[in-house]
């Protein structure tokens, strides 16, 4: 199961933060489709996720720490479907920690992280290096990153029946009679870089890239897949998987009190999915402290070969999916946001900076529709 709104990591190389700063945050998601690839690309994507977190960032001289840590509780009517039992739902929890560290010296900042995520069947463990590079007149930035990702994708690390360890994979209910894979494993590597620049006064632009090598197992293992002649089996894909993307970004100061922010992404991989998107992020200061934060973006990707409907699948394939997240379709997300930014005190040297309300609306021309509501608190 795949979250479209899922959390993206983030990197903290250019985040500009205060001697000590705290942010409370939290995110709910609310999903609904009717193409599950639990059930083999047929029946309900229900869920909704409750997603509290916490993020501390502190500054002392030429070092800088940082941690996120936080929690998502699924509730999903279609995982219920692996074993084809009754109950409306399946509570779920992922809870994750990332740890930053970033050095500098004159206009190099090198940055260090750590990050660890786990829920029922899945087990990560990640970390990243990379540097930043600042011009003296700090109007272009450059920075290379480099993430790696070693995940494990058995069942049993939140079960007391298996004594809280990992056990083996989760296949559907009736497919159980055998193993369907040799591996458990999956390792991501990363690689980024960027530049930005300001081109004058109003306007600064930046490019930005990222190549991805993913190996190991690809596939979910209770993801179903219906063939034409009603017989079914577990979802079947490449053990390796490069991806590339490429962004253009262009931020204008249109006036005193408007800046738009306009970012072009493009997408290719090696199972044939290429994909391109337009968003735009204005924000528009009312007064000095509050502001109103506009949204929208658009989405176009095109399907992967592996990819067919329900009972679509022809027998004797190789690799074969029925999960729509790697089909051919067309998205786009709209969404306001409301900032206010007081910088009252709230308790000895503490104030409280800001605080903001979003909210956005996601709809996929297969059906899949999802609300996705934030709320965050920042100290300094």
């Amino acid at each position: 199961m795949q979250l479209v709104a899922s959390a993206q990591r983030k990197d903290s190389v250019a985040e500009k933060i205060s001697k000590n700063e705290i942010e409370l945050v939290y995110n709910h998601y609310i999903q609904d489709g009717n193409h599950s690839a639990v059930t083999g690309g047929t029946g309900t994507e229900k869920l909704t996720v409750y997603g509290p977190s916490l993020r501390y960032n502190r500054a002392f001289g030429k070092n800088a720490i940082g941690f996120t840590a936080g929690t998502d509780v699924v509730s999903s009517a279609s995982v219920d479907k692996i074993d084809f039992v009754s109950s409306a739902s399946r509570v779920d929890n992922r809870s994750y920690l990332n740890a930053n560290y970033q050095r500098s010296w004159h206009d190099w900042t090198l940055v260090l992280g750590g990050a660890a995520s786990i829920e029922s069947d899945y087990f990560s463990l990640g970390g990243k290096a990379g540097v930043l590079k600042e011009n003296k007149e700090k109007l272009t930035d450059y920075s290379l990153v480099f993430q790696l990702y070693r995940d494990d994708l058995r069942w049993g690390r939140l079960n007391a029946d298996e004594g809280y360890k990992p056990v083996r994979l989760i296949y559907p209910e009736e497919l159980r009679n055998r193993d369907w894979f040799d591996t458990y494993k999956r390792n991501s590597y990363n690689l980024k870089a960027a530049v930005n620049f300001a081109v004058d006064q109003r306007n600064r632009v930046g490019v930005a890239g990222e190549l991805s090598l993913q190996e190991g197992l690809l596939a979910t293992p209770f993801h179903r897949v219906y063939f034409n002649n009603d017989s079914v089996t577990v979802e079947q894909l490449p053990s390796q998987r490069w991806k590339g993307g490429l962004a253009l970004k262009w931020n204008r100061f249109a006036s005193g009190r408007i800046i738009l922010k306009n970012t072009i992404n493009l997408y290719k991989d090696s199972w044939n999915i290429e994909s391109i998107s337009f968003e735009n992020e204005t924000v528009v200061k009312l007064d000095k402290k509050f502001s109103l934060i506009p949204g929208l973006r658009f989405y176009i990707q095109n399907g992967s070969p592996y990819f067919e409907r329900y009972k679509q699948q022809v027998p004797g394939a190789r690799y074969y999916t029925s999960d729509f997240d790697l089909s051919a379709f067309n998205s786009f997300n709209a969404g306001i946001g409301f900032r206010y930014s007081p910088y009252a005190p709230v308790w000895k040297q503490w104030l409280f900076s800001s605080v903001l309300f979003k909210y956005s609306y996601y709809n996929r021309n297969d059906g899949l529709s999802a609300h996705i509501l934030t709320a965050s608190f920042r100290f300094e």
